[in-house]
């Protein structure tokens, strides 16, 4: 398909409701992350909305993090490239938005 259209295509994954998730399928993610990213030149691109106090304690119930990091912080901060966060609305900043 690249060599038709004459430019990289690349494939966004978006991942959410992880923390719906048993630890297993959390720690099955990240592998297949991190599968799908081992080529330099592959053309994923992922985009993980998570909340850190909830993926990290499924991480280190699993044994996906044996050797690669101390804590399950560490091992998310390896996993991603470039973290933001978004922080807590405060109740007058809600009560704007529903105005």
């Amino acid at each position: 398909m690249e060599v038709f259209e004459r430019r990289r295509l690349r494939v966004v994954l978006e991942i959410t409701s992880l923390d719906l998730c048993y630890p297993e399928k959390v720690a099955g993610v990240f592998n297949a992350m991190a599968t799908l990213l081992s080529d330099a030149n592959a053309p994923f691109i992922f985009l993980l909305a998570v909340d850190p106090s909830v993926i990290v304690p499924c991480l280190e119930q699993t044994g996906c993090m044996k050797g690669l990091a101390d804590n399950g912080y560490l091992y998310l901060n390896r996993a991603v490239t470039l973290p933001f966060s978004i922080p807590e609305m405060g109740s007058r900043s809600r009560m704007r938005s529903v105005e």
